[in-house]
């Protein structure tokens, strides 16, 4: 942006009655505002943009490897620990007079689907992420899941 410009802009607020101009031209920013009878010409200066904005690394969570299928029982259920991909609702069927997608003790395919995660008005089918056997079902029906909540455990 030029000094002529810039001067321009300041004459044609200090005659008019705004009180405050921006204006932005690529990675130049200028303000202008009228405060009484001075104006102020704050000039932002740009900064460099990093070239992505890739999530911080985060360590994994180690895997769950046992999980106590109750309190009375000594029994531990291992297997791998099918996950919640979001946040939302946790549905076992896909309507209410429809039968559930998978029980205990069933036995599934990678990609089939095994709940529905309601998020803001959407339904989400949520497919295993692996072959085997439900061993547990981890979350009631209806009930709020969080992202990378248990959901299954499958062996």
């Amino acid at each position: 942006m030029d000094i002529n410009k810039i001067s321009r802009l300041i004459k044609i607020v200090s005659e008019s009655d705004i009180a405050e101009l921006e204006l932005k031209e690529g990675e130049e920013q200028i303000k202008i505002t009228r405060t009484t009878n001075t104006v102020s010409v704050p000039v932002t200066v740009p900064v460099a943009q990093p070239a992505s904005f890739a999530a911080p690394a985060v360590a994994a969570p180690a895997p769950v490897a046992a999980v106590s299928e109750s309190d009375d029982s000594a029994e531990a259920i291992s297997g791998h620990v099918m996950k919640s991909p979001m946040v939302g609702t946790f549905y076992r069927r896909p309507s209410p007079d429809a039968s559930n997608f998978v029980e205990e003790g069933a036995s599934i395919k990678e990609g089939a689907t095994v709940c529905i995660i309601e998020a803001m008005k959407m339904m989400n089918q949520i497919a295993a992420d692996k072959s085997g056997v439900i061993k547990k079902i981890l979350v009631a029906d209806g009930e709020t899941v969080e992202f990378d909540q248990p959901l299954f455990i499958i062996e």
